[in-house]
């Protein structure tokens, strides 16, 4: 699946503006994104794809030295029951 990056989000599909999946998130100035959405087209809910998009935000946050934080329930939910894999990544208030 071919992931691409716009401005402020990671989709997919071969129209940015109208995406079969997107994770949307907000720059801070402080090196952080805040993620607040990630919706899948519903006759592709289910499959996955909203993990593949987190992923990639994950591994941009990693390339970049980022941290995120995860404001969409669905987010915050994966990085509850997957913090291991993500625990690089996501922002932890002091």
């Amino acid at each position: 699946m071919d992931i691409k990056h716009g401005t402020n989000k990671f989709y997919f599909g071969d129209d940015a503006q109208n995406p079969d999946g997107e994770l949307t998130y907000l720059p801070d100035k402080k090196n952080k994104l805040v993620i607040d959405s990630v919706v899948v087209k519903e006759e592709l809910r289910g499959e996955g794809y909203g993990d593949v998009l987190l992923d990639a935000a994950a591994d941009y946050a990693r390339e970049n030295d980022l941290r995120l934080i995860g404001r969409c329930p669905f987010v915050a939910k994966r990085f509850d029951e997957y913090n291991d894999k993500y625990k690089d990544v996501i922002f932890r208030e002091a």
